[in-house]
């Protein structure tokens, strides 16, 4: 069955208007987040792929992931069509297509930053797809596209009708960018949009700048990516690997000397830690949460500028109602998470 055939709101519009003109994204006067244009291999990357072929081969292989990448612009034009090309579509069985190979449009209003429309490939749309919806036109406006948080971009063009102005779109405040470190839940594992990971909740209300540093399953606090970190001038990292440690004493091992390294370079940058959010299902979590607090209390007491989010308060009393598949997050259950994680971000930022 074609659910498309019988309800036409599950239908998209693939359809290009006449006259439409495009842009690609990486030109003037496009604003790009998060990720970079890699010209060598034409992709987009969230970190150098030499470097991360250096920390580990999972990362070599997820750095094309485009999880946190934006961008911004503003337009009097009646449409929008996006044009996504990519190598191989990453099909999930828990996450859906919108949020793992799919863009988030929102508007960015004075009243903050709304969804409009997800813009997402059909399964048999293995190399690239095509999109066109409505804008509302009448005056220039804002937008933000978020880009999918597990499948590869190798191009990205925007059309709009002929003769529309374009513009570079509202800024962030101007604040530096926050760092995010961590395992798949980091990454956006399995949000059902681009923009409902715990950042891009976060984002949307602080109008702040990030940077996605999420490995599915290949987090592990190595050398050579608190290294990398230490380069990225950032106005907080937040340290969340704890999932991707495969056992509390690989965590022992890794956790402080991680921190403690990243800290010998950057010793002014505020760090949040964060504990897994579901606690209750592991039976190291008491042991995992005893070290993380340790490495936590031992900066506090050198007087850095530390902070801990405990993962017992991400999900709390509805933890239930907050998961997939007993580990990583519904919508909901990142939204719970960007509260916590943005409450010890506000005492940062402000």
């Amino acid at each position: 069955m074609d659910i498309r055939k019988i309800d036409k709101n599950f239908l998209q519009n693939a359809a290009v208007p006449e006259g439409t003109v495009f842009y690609g994204v990486t030109e003037p006067p496009f604003s790009l987040y998060g990720v970079f244009y890699e010209e060598k291999d034409r992709r987009f990357l969230r970190m150098p792929q030499k470097i991360a072929d250096e920390v580990n081969s999972g990362v070599g292989v997820l750095c094309r992931n485009t999880s946190g990448g934006r961008v911004r612009f503003s337009t009097d034009s009646a449409h929008l069509t996006l044009a996504a090309k990519y190598g191989v579509l990453n099909k999930m069985t828990h996450m859906p297509l919108s949020g793992s190979g799919g863009f988030a449009l929102c508007e960015n209003t004075e009243k903050g930053e709304i969804f409009l429309c997800s813009l997402f490939p059909d399964f048999s749309e293995e190399t690239g797809f095509v999109r066109t919806v409505p804008l509302a036109g009448k005056g220039m406006r804002n937008y933000t596209i978020y880009f999918p948080l597990y499948n590869d971009v190798n191009d990205l063009a925007l059309g709009f009708v002929a003769g529309a102005r374009v513009g570079k779109g509202a800024p962030y405040r101007p604040i530096k960018p926050v760092v995010y470190y961590g395992s798949s839940i980091t990454q956006g594992g399995c949000a059902s949009r681009a923009d409902t990971d715990y950042q891009g909740f976060i984002c949307k209300r602080n109008n702040v700048d990030f940077i996605n540093l999420g490995f599915s399953g290949n987090a592990k606090g190595e050398e050579r990516m608190a290294d990398y970190l230490a380069t990225l001038d950032c106005s907080a990292l937040v340290i969340d690997y704890d999932h991707n440690a495969p056992s509390a004493a690989f965590l022992r091992e890794t956790h402080c000397k991680f921190y403690e390294r990243y800290r010998k370079q950057r010793p002014d940058t505020p760090v949040v830690f964060v504990s897994k959010p579901n606690y209750y299902r592991d039976p190291d979590a008491p042991e995992r949460l005893k070290i993380i607090r340790e490495t936590y209390k031992k900066a506090l007491a050198a007087g850095d500028k530390v902070y801990f989010v405990h993962g017992k308060s991400l999900f709390g009393k509805e933890w239930m109602n907050c998961e997939v598949d007993g580990c990583h997050p519904t919508d909901y259950g990142f939204y719970r998470m960007s509260l916590a994680i943005g409450r010890a971000l506000d005492r940062i930022l402000r």
